[in-house]
């Protein structure tokens, strides 16, 4: 992979750290016998777990893990999206999914990063509005989809989104880093990732894994 681990670390460690301090902050105001007192326990903990990976990687000078297995996509996108709404109350995400989908073997933390980052994407280039999540198994594999109604990609930008440290607009901040990271692990896992965007309407980000790949 690319060495650029730092930008890496400091673009990734947001989203995990804000839904740590956000479900910290919901333990602090539950009652000791709230029944959702597990569910935010779990999540802090999923969360401390990624953080790990994410340093650990930088570690390795970000080479792919060695520790693959099967991934369940569908599991995933909806602890991803779950996360998300808590994170992102003024949004509307909406999972579409078949109940059943086969596994990708690879990096779970790493693949999380892919789907955390398309869609730290989507809610920083749109208002508050409907953002899609969708998976499907499609004769080449399962495809993943983000899909916003933002503000959409200019076509003398789309050449250069997965370059690293490229912004379509000053008026987002970021490091730029997070489609570069994305395209990186999806092509590690024998995977592609695509762009489609109309100014005005919104983008669509396609990421297609093989059900079964050896890293």
């Amino acid at each position: 992979m690319t060495n650029f681990p730092l930008a890496s670390l400091s673009h990734d460690m947001k989203t995990p750290l804000s839904a740590i301090a956000l479900y910290n902050d919901r333990l602090r105001d539950m009652r000791p016998d709230d029944p959702e007192r597990d569910a935010c326990h779990t999540v802090i903990t999923e969360q401390v777990d990624r953080l790990v990976q994410m340093i650990r990687s930088v570690l390795e000078n970000f080479k792919p893990s060695a520790q693959y297995q099967e991934i369940d996509i569908g599991a995933m996108l909806r602890d991803t999206a779950e996360v998300y709404r808590r994170l992102h109350p003024g949004y509307t995400f909406v999972l579409l999914a078949r109940k059943e989908l086969p596994p990708v073997w690879g990096d779970g933390p790493a693949l999380g990063r892919v789907l955390t980052n398309l869609l730290d994407n989507a809610v920083a280039y749109s208002q508050p509005t409907e953002i899609v999540i969708a998976a499907d198994l499609q004769s080449d594999g399962i495809q993943l989809r983000v899909r916003d109604r933002g503000a959409g990609i200019a076509p003398e930008h789309l050449p250069s989104i997965f370059k690293p440290r490229f912004r379509a607009s000053d008026t987002v901040s970021g490091s730029g880093m997070g489609l570069a990271i994305a395209q990186e692990i999806v092509h590690a896992h024998g995977g592609r990732i695509e762009v489609a965007s109309t100014v005005g309407v919104g983008t669509v980000m396609r990421v297609i894994l093989p059900q079964k790949t050896i890293i």
